[in-house]
């Protein structure tokens, strides 16, 4: 789904209780020093927000056209 160059930067998190859903995959958080510098390298911020998305946005397909619509035809 992502470019190869991303994928390589990101590893999934091992667990030792067998998966039952997509939902439950997280990325690895790599350790990063200094933290003030360390914790804005792509590896480190997209793990990190991956691993806090709702399960139901973790698992779609797509949700750009779905938000795209309801701002264009919501009335406020």
């Amino acid at each position: 789904m992502a470019p190869e160059y991303l994928c390589e930067l990101v590893s999934i998190r091992k667990s030792s209780r067998k998966l039952t859903s997509p939902s439950q995959i997280l990325l690895q958080v790599p350790v990063s020093r200094p933290k003030s510098y360390g914790d804005c390298a792509f590896s480190v911020a997209a793990s990190t927000l991956w691993n806090r998305l709702p399960a139901n946005i973790r698992n779609a397909s797509s949700l750009l056209k779905t938000h795209l619509f309801k701002v264009a035809f919501t009335d406020k």
